[in-house]
């Protein structure tokens, strides 16, 4: 006989407060975090006038097809203020080419009205006809700067194709830089050719300058999320059969006088009456929001579990709390300790230090209460694999699972789990609990494995409750065979709009030049700023950035930190290498100089990338700098650099390989 006790009171929060009695369970189903109207700072409504799209410092004109005519930045070049002269994407209007018999189709266009459906996106819809084809083009805009198209080519007749091409012509300084096709960050070379291949997660690519570029990638009806961080080839792209055509699509680059030209195309093949084909292109617009150096000078990472005093202490502002301690010990579960979770937090917040979270999603542990009801679900939210690992999944799980990570600090293992799966509507309705009951400031995400739409639903249910929402992206380079060889800046470009700061460094190549730094590391272009890892980061090619480490590991940032608090950096107008009118500029090709101009002092962070020690005089602009000096000296910097004074006309001696900070102060 079972008997039950019913009390007259009803459990508060639908008993969400405690997760070992699985009441959370419903959490797979929710939607929330998908109000369209609810829109993040510092981006705006999307909005449109004519033909006309308009959202944060970008505008997109479209022509009758359907497609883009024109796209236009406005962000200045030292990517801080918006200014009013279009900067224009592209030397020609994008065009979706059919060639049958020699001869390109030529299309009849419907007339067409964008349609808002909300604050965050407009849609539109165009049917184009020829006498071969219907081409049903749909887009949207979204509000940080994203264009979804999904293209349906139909036969009318049976019809043997000889290509379909969709050229982009994209003005030479919009396209200065490559990421992308099995190119690590660097300058856009004169001729590209690149095929399809399931071995490689590549599917597009971003050309861009310094304040304007776009980024694409080309995808199919079929199209699923692979997955990431050394599983790849577990999980590899669905080639999308229109494309990629059996081997016959690609896309070839070609840089001219004054534009660069990018065909993407499917190559010849016959279709039968009726045969339809997708070909769907998501373009993201870059940058996609302001620098704000004041925040980022002044926000100061410390990436321990340690004491909020001793945080203080170090000069932090901000403490990740990764797993594998006392108050988030078991991986992305952050649900146990929370009475110690709680009084951390409270006391940080009653110092003015933030407290953010490991929580993420791909890997999660067998502590996790409800692990039995998901395992009941097949492989919806796990992935199978080949079992092994640590002996409690062996005796519990047994196979079909796939073993990840193993703290043996606290006992934690965990399997693989889908980044697409109803799980994600837990781990966004977790968030949300968090952020209200334990009111996290934000996350730090080591490697996405979700899709941008939850990054959307993550930040908006975060600044529901947070006054300020700080979220750091951490990557491993992700170059390498077990990755298909993509980039991380590639990778996770589509949640950059929604990400506070990047911290790209772990097996990072911070050996290589310059234009990998800006582009693979720095963040710039998107406007983002970041931070280095691997051993420490390079603290004169970092700066050149705008990047310092941080205080993690066996690494003390203290030293680069008290340089720019002595300096007032976070006061500074940042007046970057990459600028035609930078106020700072080297006679020596491989030594960089940035510079941090005040109305009376200036920063110089001068970096090298030369095998030897090199004397290299400095062409100072003084009608920009803005005052006029006589004393040049390097500040000590402990660990670094002595104090040193430096006239002005002679050449300074920068070490190989390495580099110098100096002062220019006012007479």
């Amino acid at each position: 006989m079972v008997n039950i006790t019913i009390e007259d009171e009803i459990v508060s929060n639908s008993g969400d407060d405690y997760p070992e009695n699985m009441t959370r369970m419903r959490w797979l189903n929710s939607r929330i975090g998908t109000d369209p109207n609810f829109i993040i700072p510092p981006f705006t409504p999307v909005e449109y006038s004519g033909n006309l799209l308009s959202v944060l410092g970008r505008k997109v004109r479209l022509g009758r097809m359907g497609l883009p005519d024109q796209i236009d930045s406005y962000f200045n070049p030292e990517m801080t203020g918006l200014v009013n002269k279009p900067n224009h994407i592209l030397s020609q209007p994008i065009a979706f080419n059919v060639t049958v018999g020699g001869q390109l189709e030529s299309w009849a266009s419907t007339a067409f009205k964008p349609i808002t459906e909300s604050k965050s996106r407009i849609s539109w819809t165009v049917k184009n006809e020829s006498k071969k084809f219907e081409l049903l083009i749909s887009g949207a805009m979204e509000y940080e700067g994203m264009l979804d198209y999904q293209i349906r080519l139909v036969a009318k007749n049976d019809v043997f194709i000889e290509n379909i091409e969709v050229p982009i012509y994209m003005l030479s300084d919009a396209a200065t830089y490559i990421l992308g096709l099995g190119h690590k960050g660097q300058k856009t070379p004169d001729k590209v050719n690149w095929k399809w291949d399931v071995k490689n997660h590549q599917e597009g690519v971003w050309l861009g300058g310094i304040n304007k570029g776009i980024q694409y990638v080309l995808r199919d009806e079929n199209y699923i999320r692979p997955l990431n961080t050394n599983f790849y080839q577990n999980q590899p792209l669905v080639l999308p059969k229109s494309w990629e055509n059996d081997g016959n699509g690609g896309i070839s680059i070609e840089t001219n006088k004054d534009h660069v030209l990018v065909r993407n195309y499917s190559g010849s093949r016959s279709m039968l009456a009726g045969d339809t084909l997708h070909f769907n292109i998501k373009f993201l617009i870059t940058p996609f929001k302001l620098l704000n150096t004041k925040d980022h000078f002044q926000t100061r990472f410390v990436h321990k579990y340690v004491p909020v005093d001793t945080v203080i202490a170090w000069g932090g502002t901000v403490v990740n709390i990764h797993h594998a301690n006392e108050i988030n010990p078991y991986i992305n579960y952050p649900f146990f300790n929370l009475g110690k979770q709680t009084d951390y937090i409270q006391e940080a917040h009653r110092k003015n230090v933030k407290v953010k979270l490991y929580n993420t999603i791909r890997e999660l542990t067998y502590k996790t209460h409800e692990i039995f009801a998901m395992r009941s679900l097949g492989f919806e939210i796990f992935n199978d694999g080949e079992g092994g690992g640590h002996s409690w999944l062996q005796e519990h799980l047994r196979d079909h699972y796939h073993s990840a990570w193993h703290a043996w600090s606290v006992d934690d293992a965990a399997i693989l789990n889908k980044g697409t799966s109803r799980w994600t509507n837990y781990y966004v309705e977790g968030l949300n609990w968090l952020a209200k009951n334990q009111e996290i400031d934000g996350l730090y995400l080591d490697d996405i494995a979700f899709s941008r739409e939850t990054v959307k639903r993550i930040v908006s249910i975060l600044y529901k409750h947070r006054p300020e929402v700080v979220i750091d992206l951490h990557s491993a380079n992700q170059f390498n065979p077990r990755d298909g060889f993509i980039n991380s800046t590639m990778l996770y470009m589509e949640h950059f709009p929604f990400i506070s700061r990047l911290w790209f460094g772990e097996y990072f190549e911070y050996e290589k030049d310059k234009d990998y730094w800006f582009t693979e590391v720095s963040g710039l272009p998107f406007g983002l700023m970041g931070e280095m890892l691997q051993g420490g980061g390079h603290p004169y090619r970092g700066m050149l950035y705008g990047m310092t480490t941080r205080m993690y590991g066996k690494y003390d940032v203290r030293p680069i930190w008290k340089l720019m608090d002595d300096f007032g950096i976070e006061n500074s107008e940042m007046k970057g290498y990459w600028l035609e009118n930078s106020p700072v500029k080297t006679n020596h090709a491989n030594i960089i100089a940035t510079s941090y101009l005040k109305s009376d002092r200036m920063l110089i962070a001068l970096a090298s990338w030369s095998e030897q020690d090199e004397g290299v005089n400095l062409d100072m602009d003084w009608k920009q700098i803005g005052f006029k000096s006589n004393r040049l000296f390097s500040p000590k910097v402990d660990t670094l650099q002595a104090y040193q004074e430096f006239n002005l006309e002679g050449p300074i001696t920068i070490p190989k390989n390495m580099g110098l900070f100096l002062l220019l102060e006012k007479k």
